[in-house]
């Protein structure tokens, strides 16, 4: 994705939803990435369809909405990272939409979402990237 594509999700996002922040905000940067990173996966996809920009912005509104959500439930504050654990490999962040984006699975960011996705899906071959070597 573009930064010219990632600023118009940007815009998209901040028309449906004016509590979130401002473009230029890093929360919001962070927000707009994973989620196009977890599309890509998703869709088996080097690059985003821009048809499906207004479908990113509407789930980064939705991310938000859940956060903060989550955040009235909890009465959890805002900003850095609250706690690590090294094993268990898990980072809790102050911020609850990054919070929400890592503990959330993306059937919890795409729901509603999947029937649109899935049309733009690449299908999978399971090329695991490994070359044989001939000679073997």
């Amino acid at each position: 994705m573009d930064d010219t594509q990632k600023q118009l999700i940007e815009q998209y996002a901040k028309t449906l939803n004016s509590n979130i922040p401002e473009p230029s905000d890093a929360t919001l940067d962070f927000i707009v990435d994973e989620i196009a990173d977890r599309v890509m996966i998703y869709l088996n996809a080097e690059d985003i369809n821009p048809v499906l920009n207004r479908v990113l912005a509407r789930i980064v509104v939705g991310v938000y909405n859940k956060a903060q959500a989550e955040k009235n439930s909890a009465g959890g504050s805002e900003r850095e990272v609250k706690q690590i654990s090294d094993n268990g490999q898990s980072i809790t962040y102050g911020e609850e939409a990054k919070n929400y984006l890592v503990n959330a699975t993306d059937e919890d960011i795409f729901s509603g979402f999947e029937a649109i996705l899935k049309r733009y899906r690449r299908a999978d071959c399971g090329n695991t990237g490994i070359l044989s070597d001939s000679n073997s």
